[in-house]
């Protein structure tokens, strides 16, 4: 039998399994008894052995879920296991998970772990030139479909980035911090030097090199609206063609002082699909695990923003909670970027029921169904639309080819005035 153990702050959690065609899950007597709660709606404290569903599924539990990479990551692994021997149709999820193992994002780790060889010479500092050109190496192999010789980029990377998700080429590092300045980042999110800090890089492989500089504006555009976000900054590579590109990256709100904490998104926290989620939900879900309705109010002000700068690929995986001394809190504000209604036609959450066209009338409308006061709700509107009708300040403060700042600008405009 497949078994894998499960543990948070080094304490045994539970026991995952492959049984009977499923995967089922049982928490320990002495984890029980500490009273954490983990995944309060789908998973919650208790006794007996669990499954994400009622029949037996090869699903894991969204807890657990949550731990394993998306798109970028998938890949990364998916060739990494294919590399060793085994076909991708052969690997389950509990062998993915000992493959994240302790470099999983949040604070779960897993046993037992699968070890991953460090490339040769790349166990201390890395050019972010090196990583980008592995990663853009790894990006041609894959879409090909034909074998490379990617054996110590794929050593690398999978050190560097599996853990994270979306679908972006990206990577974990160790940033300098003030008094280590000058200093190479380091691979990984773990076991970092002294002076350095938890970070995560995207890869900016558009044609144009706007995506690095677009998401950095978005990033202050949402400070500046009051949205709660983590520490950004733009990142350059420089590459031996003169190519200069500079990448998005952003402190991991998951790691605090060399400690690890709890991040659960809303799809895994509801085991639900992106297609099944609203900003209704959202806001219910805020409410009912944090019982503070101020909580509430900042999921609102990040619900109108969403919509009013057309972040479209909101989807469950991309709001999430953080769990931090026993309490549960929204966690910071992440993957905020532009997507416009012809490359992304659909929302990744509906607002009052509107995927395609949502705006201020959808805004308020859920206001009213989910029971905030109308005046307020009102008010944090057309705060934000002041901050987002400033979009070339913040557009030109990141670098964003002028070109791109203007399709945002004209299709933000058309938001703002609908």
């Amino acid at each position: 039998m497949e078994r894998m153990q499960v543990y948070y702050e080094g304490q045994a959690v539970g026991t995952l399994a492959v049984a009977r065609g499923g995967i089922f899950f049982e928490y320990s007597r002495e984890f029980i008894a500490t009273g954490h709660e983990l995944s309060p709606l789908r998973l919650p404290l208790g006794p007996g052995v669990r499954a994400r569903d009622t029949v037996p599924t090869m699903r894991l539990p969204g807890l657990f879920e949550d731990s394993l990479p998306d798109r970028w990551g998938q890949r990364l692994m998916l060739e990494w296991f294919r590399r060793h021997g085994q076909s991708s149709y052969d690997v389950t999820p509990l062998m993915m998970l000992a493959y994240v193992g302790r470099r999983a994002m949040g604070a779960l780790t897993y046993e037992p772990e699968r070890t991953v060889e460090p490339a040769d010479g790349l166990t201390g500092g890395v050019s972010l030139a090196v990583l980008h050109e592995a990663a853009e190496r790894i990006e041609r192999m894959t879409a090909s479909g034909s074998p490379g010789e990617v054996d110590a980029d794929l050593a690398m990377l999978a050190r560097a980035g599996t853990s994270a998700g979306g679908a972006r080429p990206k990577a974990l590092i160790g940033v300098p911090g003030r008094e280590t300045q000058g200093t190479r980042p380091v691979i990984g999110g773990e076991n970092l030097p002294a002076g350095y800090e938890a970070w995560m890089v995207k890869f900016d492989t558009s044609d144009d090199g706007s995506a690095g500089p677009v998401e950095e504006a978005y990033a202050r555009m949402a400070r500046a609206a009051g949205i709660d976000m983590p520490a950004t900054r733009l990142l350059e590579t420089r590459h031996a063609d003169g190519q200069v590109r500079r990448h998005f990256a952003v402190k991991r709100f998951d790691r605090e002082d060399g400690g690890r904490i709890h991040h659960h998104t809303l799809a895994g926290m509801c085991h639900m699909e992106g297609g099944d989620l609203d900003y209704g939900i959202l806001l219910r879900v805020t409410r009912q695990i944090t019982r503070d309705e101020r909580e509430v109010w900042r999921v609102w002000r990040r619900a109108v923003f969403n919509v009013l700068v057309s972040n479209r690929d909101d989807h469950g995986k991309n709001h999430g909670f953080i769990y931090h001394a026993r309490e549960w809190h929204p966690g910071p504000a992440y993957d905020l970027t532009f997507a416009s209604p012809t490359r992304l036609p659909e929302r990744g959450m509906a607002v009052a029921g509107e995927r395609r066209e949502a705006g201020v009338e959808h805004l308020l409308m859920l206001a009213k169904a989910e029971g905030l006061e109308a005046r307020r709700a009102a008010g944090i509107i057309d705060e934000v639309r002041d901050v987002v009708a400033r979009w070339n300040e913040f557009a030109n403060e990141a670098g964003v080819p002028a070109i791109k700042a203007a399709e945002v600008e004209g299709a933000l405009r058309r938001i703002r005035n609908a």
